[in-house]
């Protein structure tokens, strides 16, 4: 760009008309290179009745030193304020200046941030909207200390619940070393005001040493969307409610219906040419797979799902490849956006409401899962509780805080994925065989050495003049070979040799795990009816 381009900014003032304030993010404060020159920026807010002034003169309405709380002087006498600005604006950032001794920084408004329900995270020192259902979107974004972006719907959103404009303000500057008459340029000043646009640009040169230098100084102006637009309570928009697949017509084709509850039948009368509101809707198992994914957010248990206190909904999971939930329930239970999420799984199933949830939702009768993996968790947990309260020390150490997922996402694999199985596989290992309490086991054994995890517990069960053991402890060094061979290191001929006796080259890796699981289960009933 030549000097005589950066000198007259032509590039920065089009950004100004045409881009600024009109993108998804905006820099609210700090200072960024546009078009090669240095612009500072600075936002806050005044009243709608403040824009015509306003937009009169260029110069800022808020200052970068104020805004902050303290005394003032008014009709002789001495009054404390939460905000030294005038009642027609409001500061959006506060410019916290420490005299050197520490670091400055720009802090944000709290109202600002608690009206949004932002969240901190210290570790990418950005701000998060929190949303009913338990995802997170970045609203803030600190760039340093006292640079700060924020997504433009949070500040239109604040605009409107407020009904105050939002006003972006900004100092643009550039320079080169020599005079003006080196480029052939000359001294030179303006105003322009267009729209929601006002800013004076000016241009000269300065000695000692010899410089060329422009500036932009001025403002652009956002008004408010009326205040039923700001997405807040009362003005929350109205539930919308998904469609789902609940059965087939004559031809065969899929028939779908309104999740909303108030439309939906009942056993009290309501809507009666509608169907049930506890007509099942069937979703392929892969509908789980976002939940396993982010077990710190979501709980998958037997018949429920959870993510955290926000929301949580009834589920049948007991079916091998589908997964049922009751129509009503579904807009009743669920966020919208999980909704949609749902709708994508949605599937026309011969399959029925399983045995286990039609005793317990329609019986009223406490009923076990049919289902392996629920039934190796129960027990699990049985046999951890039960033994360290008879024998004063745990089987099983405690998982770590960074390991507490583990036990949560033993299940069958969602598809036929030979990474999920492997995972799985690593997981089962890592809460049957690694958690092992060696050292407790070892005090009961006279000669531990070359005995690990396995073989110790084979040592002391050996000791306690119990039979039938080995077929268990069998089934534990196959699954730690098949870990070892596969999930650990690089697949060989060892891998496909311990596959084998799990049925990997007969059955879906499914079926395989659910054989392991099994096979996995059997074992902690040894132990309860052996030991307990």
């Amino acid at each position: 760009m030549s000097v005589s381009e950066t000198y007259y900014q032509k590039k920065v003032q089009e950004y100004l008309k045409k881009e600024f304030g009109t993108t998804q993010w905006i820099q609210v404060c700090g200072h960024t290179d546009i078009y090669g020159a240095d612009a500072g920026f600075w936002c806050g807010f005044i009243s709608k009745e403040r824009v015509p002034k306003s937009l009169s003169d260029f110069s800022w309405d808020l200052d970068m030193q104020s805004g902050g709380p303290g005394f003032e002087m008014a009709g002789g006498d001495t009054v404390y304020k939460s905000c030294l600005e005038d009642d027609d604006k409001e500061p959006l950032l506060f410019y916290r200046d420490f005299y050197g001794v520490a670091s400055d920084y720009v802090e944000i408004s709290q109202e600002f941030i608690l009206l949004n329900n932002l969240r901190y995270d210290r570790k990418s020192k950005c701000y998060f909207a929190m949303y009913e259902s338990g995802e997170q979107e970045k609203a803030v974004e600190y760039v340093d200390d006292r640079t700060i972006k924020i997504k433009a719907k949070f500040l239109k959103k604040y605009a409107s619940a407020k009904q105050l404009a939002i006003v972006l303000l900004y100092d643009i500057r550039t320079r080169c070393s020599g005079r003006l008459s080196d480029y052939g340029l000359s001294d030179f000043g303006e105003v322009v005001k267009e729209g929601n646009l006002c800013y004076t640009i000016n241009g000269g040169e300065y000695h000692i040493p010899d410089t060329v230098f422009s500036r932009i100084l001025g403002k652009k102006l956002i008004l408010p969307e009326p205040v039923e637009e700001c997405g807040f309570w009362p003005y929350e928009k109205e539930a919308e409610y998904e469609d789902f697949i609940i059965g087939a017509d004559d031809q065969g084709n899929p028939i779908s219906y309104t999740s909303n509850p108030d439309l939906l039948n009942n056993y009290f009368g309501a809507n009666p040419s509608a169907p049930m509101y506890l007509t099942p809707v069937f979703f392929s198992r892969e509908v789980l797979q976002k939940y396993y994914a982010k077990p710190e957010l979501y709980t998958i248990t037997d018949g429920h799902l959870s993510c955290q206190s926000l929301w949580g909904i009834e589920i049948d999971n007991h079916h091998k490849d589908v997964v049922a939930v009751y129509l009503g329930d579904l807009g009743r239970d669920l966020p919208e956006a999980e909704q949609k999420h749902w709708k994508q799984y949605n599937v026309l199933t011969d399959e029925s409401l399983s045995l286990t949830s039609m005793a317990r939702d329609f019986f009223c009768v406490t009923a076990d899962s049919n289902i392996v993996e629920h039934q190796f968790k129960r027990d699990y947990k049985q046999l951890v509780k039960q033994w360290e309260g008879q024998y004063g020390w745990p089987l099983y150490k405690p998982l770590s805080d960074e390991d507490a997922y583990v036990f949560d996402q033993i299940r069958r694999p969602l598809g036929d994925s030979q990474a999920e199985f492997d995972q799985l596989v690593l997981l089962l290992c890592k809460l049957l065989i690694d958690s092992l309490n060696e050292k407790e086991l070892s005090r009961n054994i006279d000669d531990t050495s070359g005995l690990r995890g396995i073989g110790k517990l084979e040592q002391w069960i050996k000791n306690q003049d119990v039979e039938g053991y080995e077929e268990y402890i069998s089934s534990l060094r196959d699954l730690w070979e098949l870990r070892s061979a596969g999930s650990g290191h690089a697949k060989g001929k060892t891998y496909k040799k311990v596959s084998v006796k799990f049925g990997t080259d007969e059955m879906p890796l499914p079926d395989v795990y659910d054989k392991i699981l099994q096979q996995a289960d059997a074992f902690l009933r040894f132990m309860l009816d052996s030991f307990i």
